[in-house]
């Protein structure tokens, strides 16, 4: 009955949840990290280095919107020389030569208009001392003109004129489902990692208690066959029963390890980290195939980046059209000029409205055949076409792994009764064999049997626990509610570098 009684604690204690235990107290760091589900997706959230990298991508994407912004920034140039000109004249009755020194300084600001127009203030002054002397010498001479070029046709509007500026946009708004992407693959990993590590830890803890089971069956064998009881044989069978459940409690240690690294790795820790001591729950999750489809063609990145994808070749298109038609130009000019011997002299002519000048005008331009636009609007076109067939194909495809992860939620649910229903009847069949051998009428091998179809269904149970675990990350993943449900959102702060784009909802 003694043997009885210490079976049965560690059938209780296999039930029990089981501890993260390092395989030796003296690899333990002082302080390890311990971790819950939350906590894990928190870390991954700001420690991931592929997620990091991908939000460094996104801020520079909207850096490039600022650059190109700078095509408002007005233009100021500024000109200051000084020379001198010598030439020989060629003159009816004689030959002679000019000199001429002058001073210029000129000042000009440019700006560019939505519409596609650019206006130009332009502010010139020359000091000529010439040899032979003019009327005026030394003169001043000063001009201030404002002009004006608007296309018409070609070139006309803000589309094409903040082309940069929108394809910028564009290029941001695909960085961001990027981001998004990059967050659902690692908090999906991170998920799917954390409830393999549990399942290698309940298996970890079952290969421990069957290792002790093993230990005591053999430590009772060896008594009765020493008051010769049993028969050597029996003994043998149970040290070798021994000896194969060490082996599987190495191979249960090593896989444990190995996915506790798995998890290190993704959360970029180098320091011991161990799993809370929480059992494995069974989410409950309302899965529906027309709501879970709409959902995703709202809310999974990759739909939506390849919507942004067909937008940026619809503004490319509408560009490409615009360059279709002739250049047609409007130029107009107004402006005052002065001259004087003295500065102030050439400043009271430019005030006034004597030496106005002023130039209106149109400027058609058009290239005979214009293959080159015609062709890269067509291009352009088709490539477009070929982004919303395959914007269909994707479609069907999320449809086809929606149901897909319905099905899987299904079967995995269905299992973790089944495998529950195995563990019970593999614990009853052990304690029934326990209770035999107890009185001789079962075999050390029978033992030894029943205990690894226990240890066996425990660790199927444990694997359909994590499955279905899985399959829910795998249902939030395909309808794009993944972030939603772990409570993440983009920020949007560019600016503010010390914060991360993606943050937890208070």
């Amino acid at each position: 009955m003694r043997f009885v009684f210490v079976i049965m604690v560690l059938l209780l204690l296999a039930w029990q949840p089981a501890a993260a235990q390092p395989p030796m107290e003296e690899d333990v760091p002082s302080s390890p990290i311990v971790l819950t589900l939350p906590e894990a997706l928190r870390l991954a959230l700001e420690r991931n280095l592929d997620l990091q990298a991908q939000q460094y991508d996104t801020r520079a994407s909207d850096s490039e919107i600022n650059k190109a912004y700078g095509l408002y920034d007005p233009t100021l140039a500024l000109e200051v020389a000084e020379g001198e000109s010598r030439q020989r004249l060629n003159l009816q009755f004689y030959s002679a030569q000019s000199k001429e020194r002058y001073r210029r300084f000129n000042l000009g600001i440019t700006q560019t208009l939505p519409t596609g127009a650019d206006l130009n203030l332009e502010f010139i002054n020359l000091r000529s001392d010439q040899e032979p002397s003019p009327g005026l010498n030394p003169s001043y001479e000063s001009a201030l003109t404002f002009s004006l070029t608007q296309p018409l046709l070609k070139g006309f509007g803000s589309t094409v004129t903040e082309q940069d500026i929108l394809f910028a946009i564009k290029g941001r708004d695909i960085a961001i489902e990027d981001l998004r992407e990059s967050a659902f693959l690692t908090l999906a990993d991170t998920r799917d990692a954390y409830f393999e590590v549990l399942r290698l830890r309940d298996n970890l803890r079952y290969r421990q208690a069957s290792v002790a089971l093993a230990a005591t069956l053999l430590k009772e064998n060896r008594a009765r066959v020493k008051a010769g009881v049993l028969a050597r044989v029996d003994e043998l069978e149970a040290e070798f029963g021994l000896k194969q459940r060490e082996r599987d409690l190495l191979d249960a240690e090593r896989e444990y390890q190995d996915g506790l690294d798995s998890i290190a790795l993704l959360l970029n820790i180098r320091g011991e980290i161990f799993l809370a001591d929480d059992p494995v729950g069974i989410p409950e999750v309302e899965a529906d195939l027309s709501d879970g489809y709409r959902q995703a063609l709202v809310k999974r990145p990759d739909v939506q980046r390849r919507l942004r994808n067909i937008e940026r070749l619809e503004l490319q298109s509408r560009i490409a059209r615009n360059a279709l038609l002739p250049a047609l130009d409007l130029a107009a000019s107004y402006g005052h000029a002065g001259l004087g011997q003295d500065y102030s002299n050439d400043l009271d002519d430019l005030g006034s409205d004597r030496f106005r000048n002023w130039e209106i005008g149109l400027t058609l331009s058009y290239p005979l055949g214009n293959r080159e636009a015609r062709h890269e609007y067509r291009r352009s076109e088709f490539e477009r076409k070929g982004r919303q067939a395959q914007l269909g194909q994707l479609k069907n495809q999320v449809h086809t792994e929606v149901q897909a992860a319905i099905r899987l939620l299904s079967v995995s649910r269905k299992k973790i009764d089944v495998t529950a229903s195995g563990m019970a009847f593999a614990e009853e069949k052990l304690r029934t064999l326990l209770k035999r051998k107890e009185v001789g009428l079962a075999t050390t091998r029978q033992v030894l049997e029943g205990e690894e179809d226990y240890a066996l269904a425990q660790t199927d149970h444990a694997a359909a626990l994590s499955d279905y675990n899985k399959s829910v990350t795998e249902y939030y993943k395909v309808t794009g509610r993944l972030l939603e449900e772990e409570h993440i959102r983009f920020v949007g702060d560019f600016d503010n570098e010390s914060q991360s784009l993606l943050g937890l909802e208070p």
